[in-house]
């Protein structure tokens, strides 16, 4: 069963060079070689490495094909491997503690599933972002630090909850003025005028946050020019 193969060329000879990726694992690399004319490679310029045994190295006459034989090997070793999942990250963190967990390839007859990793907090299941480990974990920092400032923020915004069509008559930030964090305005989201705090300014837009009447328990947060805003 054939998955994506991400090809990605190399930094120092990327017209040449090219890394082959799938899930979280290296797949293989292929590398172009120009035989003269008249060479016994020449019609096969592609040369494919993947991990395992040494064994003659395979060549092709296109990286397509070269792709295509390294999603191969991957599926025969995923479908050969004994490895289990596996923790690879585990720390305390603002108080919770976060879990990172890698699950390597694997494959069955009619079915396959490329590597990735999965994610805990306080040993409940969160949506793990993909990519290497340490940018994983440094985007499930950034979703915790969200959190943290969502439960703080909740107990002010939930009073403020309002929405209306339209803020006419409202004072605003126009001309040089600007808001401050904490200040209370009305920005537009979800096709209303929603009432919130200001939690982040920046020179010339402010991000808002607010709670819905039909979902009190979840901060949104809308960022816009300081014009665009009111008064609250």
């Amino acid at each position: 069963m054939r998955l994506k193969v991400t090809v990605t060329p190399d930094d120092i000879k990327p017209d040449s060079k090219w890394l082959l990726t799938q899930g979280l694992d290296t797949i293989g690399v292929v590398e172009r070689y120009d035989w003269p004319a008249g060479h016994r490679f020449a019609a096969t310029p592609f040369e494919l490495w993947t991990p395992g045994p040494k064994a003659p190295v395979p060549r092709f006459a296109t990286l397509e094909e070269a792709a295509a034989a390294a999603d191969e090997r991957a599926e025969e070793r995923a479908r050969n491997s004994t490895a289990g999942p596996r923790r690879v990250h585990r720390e305390t963190y603002r108080g919770s503690e976060l879990v990172i967990t890698f699950h390597p390839a694997v494959a069955g007859d009619r079915w396959r599933r490329a590597s990735f990793h999965s994610a805990t907090v306080d040993g409940a299941p969160l949506d793990c972002p993909a990519g290497p480990l340490e940018a994983v974990v440094e985007k499930l920092r950034g979703r915790i630090d969200v959190e943290r400032a969502d439960a703080e923020l909740l107990p002010k915004l939930r009073p403020l909850v309002d929405a209306r069509a339209n803020v006419r008559g409202l004072p605003g930030w126009d001309g040089a003025a600007a808001p401050e964090v904490g200040d209370i305005a009305y920005v537009w989201a979800r096709g209303m005028c929603r009432r919130g705090l200001v939690v982040a300014v920046a020179r010339t837009r402010a991000t808002v946050a607010y709670v819905t009447a039909s979902n009190p328990d979840r901060v949104y947060r809308k960022t816009d020019k300081f014009e665009e805003l009111a008064a609250g």
